[in-house]
């Protein structure tokens, strides 16, 4: 392999942050005949205004560097919002493995010993751009289909957007089974995307105020597989998506897109079938007004065991009434206690 097999197109913006100029000026040379435009810092100090100003690909960044050295200058980028995702590697002694060890602390990715060989210089910056690359288009992508969700959202909600109740009882649920912070965050997704599916389906058929045909109908039992479709790039897919295709199913097997029955249909699915009625319930529809809560939970009761698991429902609904007793202790505490008569 040689250096021309290692090159990118197009090529990367680097920073190189190096206490000696010959030297930072030969690893330089290096990047740049692969086609890499390099930023070259002597401090740390002028190294993180070039990371500000110029946003680099990667970081290479000499340990021995002065003026806000290579643990903290690694440190504040690795800490900041905006710069955060740019791959570090460190220029170490390959005898000091206490580098190494300080290095990944504070974030990063990869090492170099010196003195700097030409190829392996060349494969670590290419491997690291590239998964830098990547990552960036699953982030624009993911955030282009949350926009879309929202929108969706903002279109069909006459209440505005509801996604924020919705992932509250799912999380509500999820806690009462004891489910781990990972779980209620999928579910918090879920909350968002469950039906972005419905972004196929025609506007005169989301805002129907009559019943639907049964042509209609089966234009909205699509919207699962086309979100499941949708979500497929997302970083969280393989969790998100049991939620996304399976949260119209049944209990009793009479759901779609599939027919699964009883525990068939994934958990995580089964919790935000249950939030996603409930929060339907309670939000206005443009065939009728918004349910009260005690209605919306009296239909649970009728759906348990048909629609919807049995045992999640009795864990929803005690979770749902501790949640309002806890609420009405809060409201008599904050309001001193019930008000006494002057006769008394």
């Amino acid at each position: 392999m040689t250096s021309d097999d290692l090159g990118l197109n197009p090529g990367a913006r680097i920073l190189v942050a190096e206490r000696d100029e010959p030297s930072a000026r030969q690893i330089a040379e290096y990047l740049e005949a692969v086609g890499h435009t390099v930023l070259v810092a002597l401090d740390g100090e002028e190294a993180l205004r070039l990371i500000r100003r110029d946003d680099p690909e990667i970081a290479i960044l000499d340990v021995g560097i002065p003026r806000l050295n290579a643990y903290q200058l690694c440190e504040r980028v690795k800490t900041h919002p905006t710069t955060r995702n740019i791959p570090v590697i460190m220029m170490v002694c390959p005898t000091a493995q206490d580098e190494k060890i300080r290095g990944l602390e504070v974030g990063a990715e990869d090492f170099l010993s010196r003195p700097v060989n030409k190829l392996e210089l060349l494969a670590r910056v290419k491997s690291l751009v590239r998964v830098r690359r990547l990552n960036d288009q699953v982030e624009t992508t993911e955030n282009v289909i949350f926009g879309l969700a929202r929108m969706l959202e903002g279109k069909v909600s006459q209440a505005g957007s509801d996604s924020q109740r919705l992932a509250d009882h799912a999380c509500l649920l999820g806690r009462a089974l004891g489910l781990a912070e990972e779980d209620l965050e999928i579910l918090r997704k879920g909350a968002i995307l469950h039906d972005i599916g419905k972004i196929a389906v025609r506007e005169e058929i989301l805002l129907k105020a009559g019943g639907l045909s049964s042509e209609e109908y089966n234009e909205i039992k699509l919207h699962p597989e086309v979100g499941e479709r949708i979500c497929g790039p997302l970083r969280c897919a393989e969790d998100l998506l049991p939620i996304i295709r399976h949260h119209q199913e049944r209990w009793d097997g009479k759901g779609y897109p599939d027919g699964l029955e009883g525990e068939q249909i994934p958990l995580l699915a089964r919790i935000m079938s249950i939030a996603d009625a409930y929060d339907a319930m309670l939000s206005p529809r443009p065939y009728r007004p918004a349910l009260a809560s005690s209605t919306a939970q009296d239909n649970l009761r009728k759906g348990s065991g048909a629609q919807w698991d049995p045992n999640l429902i009795e864990v929803f609904l005690d979770a749902l009434r501790r949640r309002e007793e806890a609420t009405q202790r809060m409201v008599i505490g904050y309001s001193g206690g019930p008000e006494v008569s002057a006769s008394a």
